[in-house]
């Protein structure tokens, strides 16, 4: 895994990352457990910090969590 993030530093942006765990398509970075949400990495840091992105850029059951509506 590269880098990592600690459930302090994700709190920090009001993020509820429970239940899933986000994996990096495009490099060799991981985070959380659970149902697995992917996609690319600026893609996933960007639904880190509270943005929700355009539907398409990441895939997975619990994605929607992260889309804007």
């Amino acid at each position: 895994m590269l880098g990592s993030l600690s459930p302090r530093q994700v709190s920090y942006f009001d993020v509820d990352l429970s239940g899933v765990q986000l994996r990096a398509d495009d490099l060799d970075w991981y985070y959380g457990a659970g149902k697995p949400v992917t996609g690319r990495a600026q893609d996933l840091l960007l639904a880190v910090c509270g943005r929700k992105l355009p539907a398409g850029l990441l895939q997975g059951e619990s994605a929607g969590r992260f889309v804007r509506r």
